[in-house]
């Protein structure tokens, strides 16, 4: 009986506290280099601690265009959050003809 009370009372500390609770998923924009479109920003929705194993992983990945088209992503400039702003000015150009 006690380690069950004392298995509910841990299970409620570390749901009810956000530090101890597991890192969430945020959206981030990739500036890449595909074989077909060539520079072009794609989005992506990643674990929040697992964002530079994703960013690597995502060259020589099959990659689809709106219209169904597959190409290879050949580079991957820089990835960052939805809300944040490239740092390259050329990712930044393309940025702003991306649709959301």
């Amino acid at each position: 009986m006690i380690k069950i009370s004392f298995s509910l009372c841990l299970l409620f500390i570390i749901t009810s506290n956000p530090a101890l609770a597991v890192a969430g998923k945020q959206d981030y924009k990739c500036f890449i280099t595909s074989s077909n479109k060539g520079d072009e920003v794609v989005f992506y929705r990643w674990d929040i601690g697992k964002v530079e194993q994703q960013r690597k992983g995502l060259i020589g990945k099959k990659h689809k265009d709106l219209k169904g088209k597959k190409s290879y992503i050949k580079a991957v400039g820089e990835c960052v959050p939805l809300s944040a702003d490239f740092s390259s000015e050329k990712a930044q150009a393309v940025d702003k003809m991306t649709l959301r």
